[in-house]
C-alpha cells in the first residue's frame, strides 16, 4: 500500500472519521438550545463503513496496528441555514433532512439570532506502521 511504503519504518498514520450515525442539529439562542432532529445520511455512513473495512484490511496484512483510539463530539456552528447548505453541496455530503427541519432553523434564527450547530460523533485512531 503507498502510504505504507511512504511512512517511515516507527511512523504513525493517524485516522480521523465521523462515527456511522446522523447528526443532529440544534439551534442555539443564548443558553437557549432548540433541537431539530437527526439527519439522515446513510449513504456518507456506508461511505464510511467501507473506509473502516479498507483499514481492517492494513491492519489483517500486518501492515498497521492501532495503538489507541478516542472519541469526541465535533460542532460546526453556521450563522445561517444558507451557509450550512452551501458547505455541506461543497463537500458532496448526501443527505436528507426531515420535512421542515430548513424551515424551523430559518424561523428561529431569524426570529432571534443564534447560531446553527451541526454535531456529529468522531473517532480518532493512531495506527503504527509495521515491518513485514
Amino acid at each position: 500500500m503507498q502510504i505504507h511504503r511512504s511512512l517511515s519504518p516507527n511512523g504513525v498514520m493517524l485516522d480521523l472519521h465521523p462515527e456511522p450515525g446522523n447528526s443532529r442539529i440544534e439551534v442555539w439562542q443564548g443558553p437557549t438550545v432548540h433541537d431539530l432532529g437527526e439527519i439522515d445520511q446513510q449513504e456518507d455512513n456506508r461511505e464510511i463503513e467501507d473506509a473502516r473495512g479498507q483499514l481492517e484490511l492494513l491492519v489483517e496484512e500486518g501492515l498497521f496496528a492501532p495503538e489507541a483510539s478516542d472519541f469526541f463530539e465535533l460542532r460546526e456552528h453556521y450563522e445561517s441555514v444558507a451557509g450550512w447548505r452551501e458547505k455541506w453541496a461543497s463537500e458532496d455530503y448526501r443527505l436528507v433532512a426531515p420535512p421542515g427541519m430548513f424551515e424551523s432553523a430559518e424561523k428561529l434564527l431569524s426570529s432571534g439570532g443564534g447560531e446553527l450547530v451541526v454535531r456529529e460523533r468522531v473517532r480518532a485512531t493512531r495506527f503504527r506502521r509495521l515491518e513485514r
